[in-house]
């Protein structure tokens, strides 16, 4: 292998780590620092998105955090963690003829199935409600389907989830602390 093909995978990956790194640590950093948000909380939060993905809404809640705070760090991490699979999974099928193998079989596949090819794209929603935004990139990548309407359906079944958990957690922090919320 030359060191052309090397270079241009390194340098595809740390695109991808760099995106991922802007949208999943930067971003939520920078907005916590503009808001004088406690750092630690933000740090919480942040672990805790990338291990339990929107189920870390009400954690940020229970940390202090406000709610559209807590929406835009999920989303932006989120975005983040897509945004750098679908960078990884195209390096892969660039430069491995195993992987691009297999993605023309499956594309096929997928074509060949007339409820697939029509309404696949349409279950990244429940997708990611059920399973969570790691699973949806790969399943979109090797199915071969629109990469931004892909992304716009894995963030908005997330951004549902996360709206829903936001609103249920703030709701059961208010009744079981009322003295947090009377003046």
């Amino acid at each position: 292998m030359t060191s052309a093909p090397i270079n241009s995978t390194l340098s595809r990956l740390s695109r991808a780590a760099a995106i991922c790194l802007l949208f999943v640590l930067v971003l939520p950093v920078c907005a916590a620092l503009a808001l004088a948000l406690p750092l630690t909380s933000v740090f919480a939060l942040i672990g805790s998105t990338l291990l339990i993905e929107y189920g870390a809404a009400p954690v940020g809640i229970a940390l202090g955090l406000p709610p559209a705070y807590v929406f835009f760090a999920l989303t932006s991490i989120a975005l983040g963690i897509v945004l750098a699979l679908f960078g990884i999974f195209d390096t892969l099928g660039e430069h491995s003829e195993r992987v691009k193998q297999f993605l023309k079989t499956a594309k096929l596949r997928a074509d060949s199935s007339r409820i697939l090819s029509h309404y696949g794209i349409y279950g990244l929603v429940p997708v990611v409600l059920v399973f969570g935004f790691y699973f949806c990139p790969p399943i979109a990548w090797v199915l071969g389907w629109d990469r931004k309407r892909s992304i716009a359906l894995i963030l908005a079944g997330y951004c549902i989830a996360s709206a829903a958990l936001i609103l249920a957690a703030a709701g059961i922090l208010a009744i079981i602390f009322p003295q947090v919320n009377s003046p």
